[in-house]
């Protein structure tokens, strides 16, 4: 019955990762706003939601420090990026503090296995977690700058979850490529400029407004 739930948990994992890969690069093509970008992200938000989930309990059955890093990495990314748009108060609902506390624990105890990938991901991921609980133990013009800039957080954090994604998928598949630590980087090393390409535009809109 264990090795049934697995192989299930497994092809849905494949299955919508294969589906966010494709959805968000549609998204990231298209224009940021459109129909199609619309659309496409929220096919990208569910799907990571999935791929994070299966990923979760398949790394935790399996013992896969790196797929565990990744899941909660990815998770992460993909939630606060997607409620960044939707919660139009800013401040958090509960459920926000509780993705946000236990992401912060999850966080700690990543760091704290000197596992290197887990490690990085989890010190990566409480600098995330205090960048965006920060305004909300602020002030009220924090608040203010974070509604400002909230296409810019958007753009980040679900570009990230994209490039952790495509990460994962290389490292996980593509097996002829020596040194392995061309594909940790790639698709960074291709993501980081399209973030920045997006956040001068973004930034030039906000000072003509």
């Amino acid at each position: 019955m264990k090795e049934v739930l697995l192989k299930i948990f497994l092809y849905t994992h494949i299955a919508t990762g294969s589906l966010a890969l494709l959805s968000g690069l549609v998204a990231v093509i298209n224009k940021k706003g459109g129909n199609i970008h619309r659309k496409a992200g929220k096919v990208f938000f569910v799907t990571m939601i999935l791929v994070a989930t299966t990923a979760f309990v398949i790394s935790v059955v399996k013992s896969n420090t790196f797929l565990l890093a990744i899941s909660i990495f990815s998770f992460y990314l993909n939630y606060s990026g997607y409620r960044i748009l939707k919660n139009k108060q800013f401040k958090f609902t509960w459920y926000d503090w509780v993705v946000n506390i236990l992401s912060a624990v999850l966080g700690i105890y990543m760091v704290a296995t000197w596992s290197l990938p887990l490690s990085v991901f989890g010190a990566v991921l409480l600098y995330l977690l205090f960048k965006n609980i920060q305004p909300q133990l602020g002030s009220k013009e924090e608040l203010m700058q974070l509604q400002k800039e909230k296409v810019l957080h958007h753009i980040n954090n679900m570009m990230g979850a994209y490039i952790a994604t495509v990460t994962a998928f290389l490292v996980v598949n593509i097996n002829f490529v020596k040194p392995g630590w061309v594909l940790w980087l790639l698709p960074t090393a291709i993501g980081i400029p399209i973030i920045l390409y997006y956040n001068k535009i973004w930034k030039q809109k906000l000072k003509v407004q």
